[in-house]
């Protein structure tokens, strides 16, 4: 019986330890966008791509960590999709984009080898909207 506690202790700990979380430092992009479908392209396709396709290949191309979110209720409206970014830190994130938002050297030989991939959806749909970037305190 001690024996099935103590190791019941050492999950629950083990579990608490490796649980997600955004360390102080990081900066959070929180991305909506407007999602415009081509064709036959469906909602599910569009988010289907996008997380097993999109995401790895961005999360790649920029040292970040991208998470897709969908719209359940609020003011974001029907037809819209989110994503979080997480960098690092905010240094990281200036090896991809410049002060005014826009990408620098580094931000372009990322998005270069984001070409196919963005080609890709191009396929699928379009996608605009905009970011606000978050510092995590």
């Amino acid at each position: 019986m001690k024996n099935l506690l103590f190791l019941v202790a050492f999950l629950m700990i083990s579990q608490a330890a490796i649980s997600q979380s955004i360390p102080k430092g990081a900066l959070v992009g929180v991305h909506t966008f407007t999602v415009k479908l081509n064709g036959n392209t469906t909602q599910k396709q569009v988010e289907d791509f996008i997380n097993n396709k999109w995401i790895p290949a961005s999360n790649a191309a920029y040292t970040c960590e991208g998470h897709m979110m969908k719209f359940v209720r609020g003011e974001a409206g029907k037809n819209k999709l989110g994503m979080l970014v997480i960098y690092k830190n905010e240094a990281t994130r200036n090896k991809y984009y410049g002060a005014d938002g826009k990408l620098n050297a580094g931000g372009k030989v990322a998005e270069a080898k984001m070409k196919a991939v963005n080609e890709e959806f191009a396929k699928l749909g379009t996608l605009s909207g905009g970011y606000t970037d978050w510092l995590v305190q």
